[in-house]
């Protein structure tokens, strides 16, 4: 994905860094911390796209972390033309976490020894920042970013806390891809952002059908300077 920008030149939002992050879609994460939706690491950049279907779920992602990683993730409502996004609270879990006074805020039992930094709730949202590539817009939520203290496993919480549903997005991790097969899948990420948000996608269609006509063109092209040779 392409950097997200303010929607207007004049403002800019603080904490909005999306560019560089895999989309995850279709996950189906576990209410419970023992068999949450599995990461390899934590920090490099996602971008969840997520939804409650059923009041009272709770979704949880976990990953296994070394000592001092850092652990960041900042929750986005998605604008979508129908209506239908929520912002949840969400929390970061692990083992001794610089504080520990929000543990009882998370809607679940923690084991012995672990922590938890719950997101504060904002007073409201900031005007919404577009992305360049698929051109869908967001409203920054609130930002958690702390380091784990010993290595281990740790979680990702997100939760309705008044039951409601629908569509959440939720950036994880700091660490741009390095691998072509993140750029080489670009077009595929434009395909699914868009489905994602109810977005028309004709734009793909418009762009397949040129470059078959110019394909088509060349090729028709070359026939007949063989043919004059």
């Amino acid at each position: 994905m392409t950097a997200a920008t303010g929607s207007s030149s004049s403002q800019s939002v603080p904490g909005i860094d999306l560019a560089g992050s895999v989309p995850v879609f279709g996950r189906r994460p576990s209410s419970q911390l023992i068999d949450g939706e599995s990461f390899t690491d934590f920090s490099r950049k996602r971008l969840i796209f997520g939804a409650f279907t059923q009041p009272g779920q709770t979704h949880v992602y976990r990953v296994d972390c070394k000592a001092g990683e850092r652990l960041r993730a900042q929750m986005f409502v998605p604008v979508l033309p129908r209506g239908g996004a929520v912002l949840p609270a969400f929390a970061i879990v692990a083992q001794s976490l610089p504080y520990s006074a929000d543990t009882q805020k998370v809607p679940l039992e923690l084991p012995q020894g672990y922590s938890a930094i719950v997101a504060p709730p904002p007073s409201e949202l900031l005007q919404p920042v577009k992305d360049v590539l698929t051109r869908v817009y967001y409203y920054p939520g609130p930002l958690i970013d702390t380091r784990t203290l010993v290595g281990g496993r740790c979680y990702l919480v997100v939760w309705i806390p008044h039951n409601h549903m629908g569509k959440y997005v939720i950036s994880i991790g700091h660490r741009w891809p390095l691998r072509w097969s993140y750029w080489a899948q670009l077009p595929l990420y434009w395909w699914q952002i868009r489905g994602w948000f109810g977005l028309s996608r004709a734009a793909a269609y418009y762009l397949l059908a040129a470059l078959t006509a110019a394909a088509i063109w060349r090729r028709a092209g070359l026939s007949r300077r063989s043919v004059a040779k």
